[in-house]
């Protein structure tokens, strides 16, 4: 065996550098030291601090925070313990190119390397590459933070090219590449993102299968089917911890759609409400967005001068001293915002209707159907007889939201099977009648869309949309006539960009230009298409210098206030903004509220019901929560002020009887009790300092046991980690304590002096336990066996895959020798 020349990749190596150049020059002001902002990431920020916090000054593992919703595991947050997902520091490097660039940089790195594990020209993947990595959507979520998301869209093209070598029966090779990139897919978490690649997966495996029986290779099929899934379980091993953990805690969220209350509007059966889920469906006309970015306005609000007659309009009938909008709605859809258009690019949609009609191979159905079923998922609501079947009968499409994500999967095909054709044009697969024939069709049908919509959009749309209701006629008149004038230019900016590449494309089958001068040509048009859109919504207004982006976590002087208190362990009720929807709280205190997209289903049934529903907060259900001070602002129309409550219970106290509920209703309804500010009498008010109320399915743990406190009872804490608590008490009867913290089943046990004892869910949400008479030390532990027992599993399936990464490598670096019979020849 000879060699691997490894100056074959001199070239290759030149363009990756170059990726890296051009994903730091498009993120410029990265290089002039100045951050993102991005919300999700602030209140990632927010909801992680108090683990990264706690770990770093203790140094122990913390899989368990109190700073949001009175209690919740981290496992989607931050995981202060070593996972062994050894695979993940391939991205730590990656990552240097720095952030944001890197997400654009791994995007076009790893789509790059599909098209050369594809064959194609190293050039025309480049154009590929650029396609790829600067679709609108990708700039859009990396500018709210959606880190991860765009991670794993980034990592997918790499994933299909091992995928694609194993089914081409090289097995090394493509296993040890999609097992790898598996790997770093995992250890992003995305699992939405995950679902939709293994649809790609399957409608690629459909393909293979048929094309296998066509030619009498199933054997080859089933060898290279079980290789791939194999392969797939090996790369998802390093991160099975998060697996097994997440899989765990979402039987208790509220995307497990847990809750047992009745007249509830999420579904008893398992997944998200119907509502919700489909909140962000794409409307069936606005799929051409995809062509024809501005047809639908862009994001909600986009720049005032995007709209100048309606700026116009306002500064004209703006009194003085009245401040002018910076930016104006002109998005008109039918989802209730819009960051921006989801726009593939028109060149590419023009050269994706060309593989249509070029690529004779018949991988290309797949890829149809595949990119179908992105759209059509995308359309939610909107194709409710189909979707909500789906979603109904599917397993796991009821665990996912915002299903305009599903417009990935197009989003990757399309450039796939565009440069595809491009190449067949290049090769000659197709004679020069048929191509020129087939560009013309695919010209004439993408061009003359965009004209049609464009320029003639009025005849079939109205520029109105739901959220335009209460505008002043005479303003939605002119923002009507903005909308249709942009969407005009943008139909005819798409529409050159397509003849353009129909011209080039032209030009070289009538060989008058060279093959790359057509791809440079096309790498151009391409980047002239797409990186402007992009651009408009990640651009140096995203950026902030570095002071401003930490002063959003600097404490105002309300948390400054209450952090002169120097007990351990209290909570916090922030209702100065939305208590439910903002985490940045959680930077300094341990709150009530927070902000996280899943919470456990008990807990929300808590906010709904008793805490923040239309009816006001529940004055005992804070108390139990050990509320010790709230504070009021902005949403009460006063200034932002501390209001302490001397009424908290405290961490633990033990109470005077229990009262049973058969359901679940009666356990939520036995919390009753007056509302903030409701000076009504309520019958039978809860107190949760002499009343616990357990459902009857504990009664079996509670038995015959005979409790009370004397009058000087007490519980105190004497040691707070947020994975370790530790308490001391004291009651000369025997006791039934209640503890403020929230109970969650997997992982949480209770030890009085040493010895286990069984946790009791009371009051709908809290622990609790029987204590004897006496004085003892109460702890509680979290180590939930799904994350220390999976990290074994994690640790061997790092070393397997190291070991398969070696075996693939192996062949590259072993120098072949001659043998004296070869010489002799």
């Amino acid at each position: 065996m000879q060699s691997f020349d490894f100056k074959k990749l001199k070239l290759d190596a030149i363009i990756i550098i170059g990726f890296a150049v051009l994903s730091l020059l498009y993120c410029y002001p990265q290089l002039q030291g100045k951050k993102l902002k991005q919300d999700d990431v602030m209140m990632w920020q927010g909801m992680s601090r108090e683990a990264m916090a706690y770990h770093d000054s203790t140094g122990k593992d913390v899989l368990w925070s109190n700073s949001m919703f009175s209690g919740m595991p981290t496992y989607t947050t931050y995981t202060a313990a070593d996972n062994y997902n050894y695979p993940s520091y391939f991205q730590t490097v990656l990552e240097a190119v720095g952030k944001p660039a890197y997400f654009f940089f791994i995007a076009m790195l790893c789509f790059y390397i599909l098209m050369r594990v594809l064959g194609v020209n190293r050039w025309l993947g480049v154009a590929g590459a650029i396609a790829y990595a600067f679709a609108s959507y990708n700039s859009i979520i990396i500018g709210v933070g959606h880190d991860t998301k765009m991670l794993t869209i980034g990592y997918l093209p790499a994933a299909f090219a091992g995928i694609y070598l194993i089914y081409k029966e090289k097995w090394l090779t493509g296993a040890a590449l999609f097992g790898f990139s598996m790997a770093l897919i995992g250890g992003n978490n995305h699992y939405q993102m995950m679902y939709y690649f293994i649809i790609i997966c399957l409608c690629f495996a459909v393909s293979m299968f048929i094309v296998a029986v066509k030619e009498k290779k199933l054997k080859q099929f089933f060898i290279s089917s079980l290789i791939a899934a194999l392969t797939g379980v090996l790369g998802i091993l390093p991160t099975i911890t998060s697996v097994m953990t997440t899989n765990e805690y979402a039987k208790e969220t509220m995307r497990g759609g847990g809750s047992q209350l009745s007249g509830h509007d999420k579904k008893t059966n398992g997944g998200l409400d119907k509502d919700y889920a489909f909140g962000w469906s794409m409307g069936v006309p606005e799929t051409f967005s995809i062509m024809i970015p501005y047809l639908y306005g862009g994001a909600t609000y986009e720049p005032s001068e995007m709209a100048p007659k309606t700026l116009e309009f306002i500064t004209n009938n703006t009194r003085q001293g009245e401040q002018i909008p910076a930016m104006l709605p002109v998005y008109w859809g039918t989802q209730p915002t819009q960051m921006g258009p989801v726009y593939f690019g028109a060149i590419i949609c023009f050269l994706f209707l060309l593989g249509m009609l070029t690529v004779r191979s018949p991988h290309k159905w797949w890829i149809l159907a595949a990119s179908i079923i992105g759209i059509v998922l995308a359309w939610g609501k909107n194709f409710a007889g189909v979707n909500y079947f789906l979603f109904d009968h599917v397993p796991y499409l009821n665990k996912f939201r915002t299903v305009e994500m599903a417009l990935v999967i197009p989003q990757f095909l399309f450039p796939l099977l565009g440069i595809w054709a491009v190449q067949d044009i290049i090769d000659k697969k197709v004679s020069t009648d048929v191509a020129w024939k087939n560009i013309k069709i695919a010209a004439g049908i993408t061009a003359g869309f965009c004209l049609l919509l464009g320029v003639l959009g009025s005849m079939f749309f109205n520029f109105t949309g739901p959220q335009d209701a209460g505008f002043d006629p005479r303003v939605l008149s002119v923002l009507k006539d903005d909308r249709s004038s942009w969407a005009m230019m943008s139909g005819l900016k798409s529409m050159a960009y397509i003849l353009l590449g129909a011209g080039l494309l032209w030009a070289f089958i009538k060989d008058k230009i060279k093959s790359m001068t057509l791809i440079i040509g096309l790498c151009v048009i391409i980047a002239i298409d797409l990186m402007p859109v992009a651009h408009n919504y990640l651009n140096e207004r995203n950026f902030v210098e570095a002071s401003d982006a930490e002063a959003v976590f600097q404490p105002r002087p309300v948390d400054r206030e209450i952090l002169q208190d120097k007990d351990p362990y209290y909570r916090v009720f922030d209702i100065s903004h939305n208590a439910f929807n903002d985490a940045i709280q959680s930077y300094f205190h341990k709150c009530i509220g927070g902000y996280h997209p899943a919470k456990m289903e008990i807990y929300q049934d808590l906010i709904e019901r008793q805490i923040g529903g239309a009816n006001g907060s529940n004055w005992q259900v804070l108390n139990m929560l050990n509320m010790k001070y709230m504070i009021v602002g902005e949403q009460q129309k006063v200034q932002e002020q501390v209001v302490p409550n001397p009424r908290a219970c405290g961490n633990a106290w033990f109470v005077n009887e229990i009262k049973w509920a058969n359901t679940a209703d009666e356990e939520m309804d036995g919390l009753n009790a007056p509302r903030f500010l409701d000076t009504t009498m309520t019958p039978n008010a809860f107190n949760p300092r002499e009343t616990a109320i357990v459902r009857a399915t504990f009664k079996d743990v509670i038995g015959n046991y005979s409790f009370g406190r004397d009058s000087a009872a007490n519980i105190k804490l004497t040691k707070y980690g947020l994975d370790d608590l530790a308490f001391r008490s004291s009651n000369s009867k025997d006791g039934f304590a209640v503890f403020s913290d929230i109970y969650y089943s997997a992982g949480w046990k209770a030890y009085v002096d040493g010895k286990e004892t069984p946790i009791v869910k009371a009051n709908y949400v809290l622990r609790a336990i029987k204590i004897p008479a006496g004085q003892h030390d109460v702890t509680f532990e979290f180590r939930p066996k799904s994350f220390y027992g999976g990290r074994k599993i994690a640790l061997a399936g790092s070393i397997m895959l190291f070991i398969l990464l070696g075996l693939s490598l192996y062949p590259l670096f072993k120098k072949g020798k001659e043998t004296p019979a070869k010489t002799k020849a």
